[in-house]
């Protein structure tokens, strides 16, 4: 099966490509610039019919690099390319069995919703432009590929795990790892009972490959991808320090992102998985991560 991942030098994509065989590389996109970035995925659709043949296919969308503290116009900005894959696919749809998998956010479309844990049947209520944008992309990925292609949507919890960027606001579990390391302290914006639910990127790749395995139809389908466990900052803190046998450098403040943010975002995922990573073994695996990038040599700056 040819599996073209777009957005594979993310934290998720990059791990659904570990887990893909025969994968389809059509170059780099243009991402700084929305409408190249369209016009580029547009014309690599089209070549991905002549890619994929007469064999099975499998297209998995993970790009983007919105937040929930992401202004609205940058936000809505990320439908441009999107639209521009979407529609190179549906004029020029592979002749074998195939499946187009959106990643979506379960945190940005069910931050207001009411009565967690949350399913697929829970009616979303985004709190941020980050969260309209998915229910956006989720609309527009349905309507566009209906009765072409089967769409599956995965809603996806909060995920962590080696590699995560650490220059945006999200990634408490990598923060906290940086925290310990460096003993600069990590800022919360929100109690320290609020409650997530983390899955690692590889546990949500394998979660993501099971649900495309599962389409048959020419419909869509929203799935949650998550790993159905419930765990507080506070109880995270206390893992990292636990783990790193210091007491991380936490400081309590505010940011205006913290009204977007629900208090408790439990979820019910769509598929249990037999063997799910436990929190302590990957909040590890993240500080074993970071422990390693901090010993990496800097490159030497020109001063004259």
């Amino acid at each position: 099966m040819i599996t073209w991942v777009i957005g594979s030098g993310g934290l998720l994509g990059s791990a659904v490509a570990r887990h893909c065989g025969d994968r389809y590389e059509p170059g780099p996109v243009p991402w700084a610039d929305p409408e190249q970035a369209r016009l580029t995925l547009h014309t690599q659709a089209r070549k991905f019919e002549q890619a994929a043949k007469d064999g099975p296919w499998r297209v998995i969308w993970a790009a983007g690099s919105a937040t929930t503290s992401t202004a609205r116009e940058d936000a809505l900005a990320e439908l441009v390319p999107l639209e521009g894959l979407l529609s190179g696919l549906r004029s020029a749809v592979p002749r074998g069995e195939g499946c187009f998998f959106l990643t979506s956010s379960a945190g940005g479309v069910y931050a207001g919703s009411a009565n967690p844990p949350f399913t697929v049947a829970t009616r979303p209520v985004p709190l941020s432009p980050y969260g309209e944008l998915k229910l956006a992309q989720e609309a527009l990925t349905a309507h566009t590929l209906a009765g072409i292609v089967p769409v599956v949507i995965g809603r996806v919890s909060n995920l962590y795990g080696p590699g995560q960027n650490l220059d945006k606001l999200q990634g408490l579990i990598s923060h906290l790892a940086r925290a310990a390391v460096t003993r600069q302290p990590v800022n919360i914006f929100v109690p320290l009972d609020t409650t997530r639910d983390y899955i690692t990127a590889d546990d949500a790749a394998a979660a993501i490959l099971h649900a495309i395995a599962q389409r048959r139809t020419a419909s869509t389908s929203t799935e949650i991808i998550a790993s159905g466990r419930g765990t507080t900052i506070g109880q995270l803190i206390r893992t990292m320090n636990e783990i790193t046998k210091r007491k991380v450098p936490v400081a309590l403040g505010m940011h205006p992102s913290a009204i977007a943010q629900a208090s408790d975002l439990r979820l019910v995922p769509s598929f249990l998985r037999p063997q799910v990573t436990p929190i302590p073994v990957g909040v590890k695996a993240v500080y074993d991560d970071i422990l390693v990038r901090a010993q990496r040599p800097q490159p030497a700056v020109a001063t004259g």
